[in-house]
């Protein structure tokens, strides 16, 4: 099913937060693209680059179906995760008053963090991180840093360093019974935990198609249609207006962030990857969770909110390092992408084990006597 494993038969892949591999379907679509639909967008009235936008709308609905959102429209693609944030704060930033203040839990990644020091540096703003007790989210205690001036909540579903899982369909609700515009970071969690926008009214989430088995480069921002109106390009150009005689007006709807040419490429290579995922969700889902629950086994522990993460504490990392990579296990040592790592959690190094549905109970066990052997402590759970 995956080239990459069955061209490595002997490495360990353990580290799938990082990115998933690619079926193998995939290549099928890469070739497909690059024969048939070698197109640019907006670029002309013809008969095969209307094939290729009814195309680009059929990729959306399975992007709608995957999160169950309501319109396509809402539906934007942008270059990466990390674009996505910053074009929701840049434009918050217009919105955003005075004394108004940010709520950001203690497991955010960089992406969340830098852009938050960065665009609002020279605003008179709070940027409060709150703490997660017991590594979940306590709603009394999210509740005694809500205020009239709370303007943002930005969490993230599932942490890329930690694997905690928050469930925030409470913290949702409270909320936006306070009138709290909400921004939720899916990268993670999109290809292990089922998301319902139909059921939690986020105003904005996103996430990567590299996370969905697909290529790299392409990132989807779900948009509250109440929203787009509102919301302004950061970058403008071909593509993204028309010119009415007086002056130029932007496009409607998503339209309007599309300048100069697309990632047409991954975005038209990925509708089969997209629609494997798609169609296999429950069966992926189901092997996660049997996975997660011979890891409960295997490491004797109890029950707890975690994804498909193990991190470690580690007292020699490069030796560890080393010696994974001489054995042939891709994992991620220290090289984790959260600065607060150090403030709120422990100032120790720390080793990333990460794995998906194509990983073996084999593989698992080797990995449980390495922690024995090295006689390292399991951190998040």
């Amino acid at each position: 099913m995956f080239l990459f494993l069955s061209n490595f038969k002997k490495t360990i892949y353990f580290d799938n937060s990082s990115t998933n591999q690619k079926p193998k379907i995939l290549f099928k679509s890469i070739i497909n693209v690059l024969q048939k639909k070698n197109f640019n967008l907006n670029r002309g009235e013809y008969n095969l680059l209307q094939k290729n936008l009814i195309f680009l709308k059929k990729i959306k609905i399975i992007i709608k179906k995957i999160i169950n959102s309501n319109f396509i429209e809402e539906i934007i693609f942008f270059y990466n995760s990390t674009f996505s944030i910053n074009f929701i704060l840049l434009n918050l930033k217009n919105f955003i008053k005075n004394n108004n203040e940010i709520l950001i839990s203690n497991k955010e990644h960089n992406s969340v963090l830098i852009p938050l020091l960065k665009i609002f540096k020279n605003k008179n703003i709070k940027i409060i991180v709150f703490p997660i007790y017991k590594n979940k989210i306590n709603i009394n205690i999210f509740c005694n840093y809500i205020n009239n001036n709370t303007y943002l909540f930005i969490n993230n579903i599932s942490s890329n360093n930690f694997g905690y899982i928050n469930k925030l369909k409470k913290t949702i609700k409270i909320c936006n019974y306070n009138n709290i515009i909400t921004i939720v970071d899916a990268t993670q969690s999109i290809s292990s935990i089922n998301i319902n926008l139909k059921k939690n009214k986020i105003d904005f989430l996103f996430f990567s198609f590299h996370k969905l088995y697909s290529l790299t480069g392409v990132s989807i921002l779900y948009c509250k249609i109440f929203f787009l109106s509102k919301l302004n390009p950061i970058l403008t150009g071909g593509g993204s207006l028309y010119y009415n005689g007086n002056k130029f007006i932007f496009k409607n709807f998503d339209e309007k962030f599309y300048f100069g040419t697309q990632n047409i490429f991954s975005i038209y290579s990925s509708y089969y990857s997209l629609k494997w995922f798609l169609s296999n969700k429950k069966y992926i889902f189901f092997l996660n969770f049997f996975i997660k629950k011979t890891i409960f086994n295997i490491f004797n522990k109890k029950k707890s909110n975690f994804s498909n993460i193990i991190l470690l504490k580690n007292y020699n990392n490069i030796f560890f390092n080393n010696y994974l990579d001489i054995n042939k296990i891709i994992s991620r040592c220290d090289n984790l992408c959260n600065f607060l790592k150090k403030m709120f959690i422990n100032k120790n190094k720390n080793c990333r084990l990460s794995y998906n549905f194509f990983n073996t109970i084999k593989e698992i066990l080797k990995i449980k006597f390495l922690i024995f052997f090295f006689n390292f402590k399991i951190i998040n759970n």
